[in-house]
């Protein structure tokens, strides 16, 4: 193998409809055809930090592999019109099939990339392009209307508006004007970015100026606030994926819950999928993550204990493109798990685990407790001001920059009148959960529509209370039909986690009805802040006791 390889910048890729993207070729300085690893992005393919992120096309080329960096549709070199997501069946269809015919190419394809380059291989797939052999995708979903921008009926206001002012703005408006008038723009949407967290808070979210004083902007802006984003995604399916995928993900990342069911749609089809799942942010590698450390084997050098991210890529694509047995795929378990307070990966051959003790934890008047309550009336309340949110402090989140995100102390937090807090008794020896996380709490309100949060934290000997998963609903997408001051029984996924609860540590849950910027507001009114500014208090009552047993359903590992 050469230790030389050819870069070339812009190579054109025609689509069925006569647009042409363009594409950054990294391939060995050889004779010969090699598989081709295609990965298609909105972010900029000549931008190192975004164009590859995580890997090393220069060692993948020298692996012997042709790796093209695309931009898609719209975006930076390529032409079109961008329309987020919905263009990149198709588009992926004919990119697949392109790379395949090149001259240098074997017409053996696969695809890597994280978060919107995660959903641009599943999309892809999804249409079957026949030479598309393997795919890993990391940190990303396959559903846009159920995932991207909406949990559980709350918006996911932080990541939204980050995601279009920072990641989408620039090259979108400056697409659609004159250099004079970019100018200007440029010079708005940087002001607008350095005040983002302030603009966060201005209501109503659909007259939200660093969107609305840009027209183009706006209108996509409107759109993904109301969650009316595919035109033909109905048409394409993840249960149509049938090819080996090795999916990436972290217990503190926002498609968490979408990367491991990419996994369990896609196994029936084809059972050559593996999971890996770390102790990662979106896009966040390192073993000092928030305000805990997970050890060297957490970092991006040493995935799974031993493979650093573009060495995993290469031993995947090995396999599934150049026939070459490895451990990885011949020997390993499907699923690798970062055991967060072991601080140990782990092989497993199922999700969830078979072994799986699924035990409630009750609220109580005192705390937490594995024994169910036995009081025939028992409740705690508190009232909750949208003009006073609880403020997000780490978790699942995507804001600028990747701040205020992963395992936090939450004891500001929990110091709040607007905030229950019930923990259990000191361990006195370590308590396993490995799964998906549920809680379970009867609640009533005075307001017509609210929402209710819970997260669950590890509370350490010296009293800091470190976010492990978290949740959110909204009443009445829930449950339609709900009415003010009727207890009702709120179901709230929590995602999943693996979480070993030290000795001397204890297990607590907050219950809450804000989690701001991560999710809007609910006003109590019955209406949302998107088209108003009208509040009111609310007063929230939970219930715990023999009749309403409010609890989080734990998924213990015996050890």
């Amino acid at each position: 193998m050469s230790e030389q390889i050819i870069i070339e910048r812009d190579i054109p890729c025609e689509l069925r409809d006569g647009t042409t993207l363009y594409a950054n070729v990294y391939r060995p300085n050889q004779d010969g055809e090699c598989p081709a690893l295609l990965t298609r992005l909105p972010y900029n393919k000549n931008l190192p930090n975004f164009s590859h992120r995580y890997i090393d096309p220069i060692k993948i080329a020298l692996a012997g592999y042709v790796v093209i960096i695309q931009d898609v549709r719209g975006r930076f070199s390529s032409e079109g019109e961008f329309h987020p997501f919905q263009q990149e069946f198709y588009d992926g269809y004919d990119s697949v099939e392109w790379a395949a015919s090149l001259p240098y190419s074997n017409g053996h394809v696969g695809m890597f990339g994280l978060s919107y380059y995660g959903f641009t291989q599943l999309f892809a797939a999804m249409t079957n392009p026949p030479s598309l052999k393997a795919i890993f995708p990391a940190f990303t979903g396959h559903d846009i209307a159920n995932g991207f921008s909406y949990r559980d009926g709350a918006v996911e206001l932080g990541k939204l508006q980050t995601w279009l002012l920072d990641s989408v703005a620039p090259d979108y408006l400056k697409r659609k004007q004159s250099n004079t008038e970019y100018e200007k723009t440029e010079e708005l949407l940087l002001n607008d970015l350095e005040q983002i967290f302030q603009w966060h808070s201005y209501t109503p979210y659909e007259a939200w100026p660093p969107a609305k004083k840009h027209p183009a902007l706006y209108d996509l802006y409107v759109r993904y606030m109301n969650n009316n984003l595919m035109a033909n995604e109905d048409q394409f399916s993840i249960e149509n994926v049938n090819i080996p995928g090795l999916h990436l993900a972290g217990w503190y990342d926002c498609f968490l819950n979408q990367t491991i069911d990419n996994y369990a749609k896609v196994h029936p089809q084809n059972d050559n999928q593996k999971l890996i799942i770390g102790p990662w942010g979106h896009g966040v590698f390192s073993p000092f993550f928030g305000e805990r450390y997970f050890g060297l084997k957490a970092s991006d050098d040493q995935v799974n204990g031993q493979y650093d991210l573009t060495s995993l890529h290469i031993e995947w694509f090995n396999y599934w493109l150049k026939g070459i047995s490895n451990d990885l795929v011949d020997h390993e378990a499907p699923i690798q798990l970062f055991v967060m307070g072991d601080n140990q990966w782990r092989s497993e051959y199922e999700w969830p685990l078979n072994r799986t003790n699924y035990k409630p934890l009750y609220v109580t008047n005192d705390g937490l407790d594995f024994q169910h309550p036995n009081e025939t009336f028992s409740y705690s309340t508190y009232d909750y001001a949208p003009e006073d949110p609880v403020p997000t402090k780490g978790g699942p989140t995507l804001l600028m920059h990747n701040v205020n995100t992963g395992p936090l102390d939450q004891q500001n937090i929990e110091s709040r009148d607007d905030v229950l807090v019930f923990t259990s008794e000191t361990l006195t020896k370590p308590l396993e959960i490995t799964g998906p996380v549920k809680a379970y709490i009867y609640a009533s309100s005075d307001a017509v529509d609210t929402d209710f949060t819970v997260k669950l934290t590890d509370v350490l000997p010296d009293g800091r209370s470190i976010n492990v998963t978290e949740g959110i609903v909204r009443a009445t997408h829930q449950h339609p039909d709900f009415k003010a001051n009727q207890i009702t029984l709120f179901e709230i996924d929590l995602w999943a986690t693996s979480q070993v609860f030290l000795q001397g540590h204890a297990i607590r849950i907050q219950i809450a009805s804000s989690n701001f910027p991560v999710y809007d507001v609910n006003p109590n009114t019955g209406a949302t802040l998107k088209d108003t500014t009208k509040t009111q208090i609310a007063k929230q009552t939970i219930y715990h006791d023999d009749k309403h047993p409010s609890h989080i359903l734990l998924p213990i590992i015996p050890r």
